[in-house]
């Protein structure tokens, strides 16, 4: 049974990146990247960005707005401001990649030293526009 889920999901991953036969023979070829496949973690959790702070925004961040990140890396639309801002979707990155290296290794990955960051604004005070503040967190599946 477990083997028959594994196919699937071989298959859908392989559907949804296009990759040819090849490509998938490559890919798990790799290690690490076996490793994150078999963690369900990139699967079942996601990211949480808080904003905390917001003074300025232009994109009219608000503290209490919440970006919400895939386990898997994808901004989760539905669970998104309809406008966000590129400086400070763009701090993000390095944070999710931190996660990611935590769920890899079976890590808590709220046990993140930083777990505060700012937009790549410096605010109007120095010559910028605007300052957002974040807070991140990890949450696991719901539970039913």
């Amino acid at each position: 049974m477990a083997e028959d889920k594994m196919v699937k999901a071989w298959q859908k991953f392989q559907d949804i990146t296009g990759y040819t036969d090849e490509e998938m023979a490559i890919f798990k070829a790799n290690p690490r990247f076996m490793k994150m496949m078999a963690t369900p973690a990139f699967r079942t959790h996601k990211i949480i960005v808080d904003v905390v702070e917001s003074h300025g925004c232009i994109c009219q961040h608000k503290v209490g707005q919440r970006i919400v990140i895939s386990g898997n890396g994808a901004l989760v639309s539905a669970e998104c401001p309809p406008i966000m801002c590129l400086g400070l979707v763009n701090q993000l990155y390095p944070v999710a990649v931190a996660v990611f290296e935590r769920f890899a290794a079976d890590l808590d990955p709220n046990g993140l030293l930083f777990d505060s960051i700012g937009c790549s604004d410096v605010g109007v005070k120095c010559g910028g526009w605007g300052r957002v503040l974040v807070k991140i967190h990890v949450e696991g599946p719901e539970k039913k």
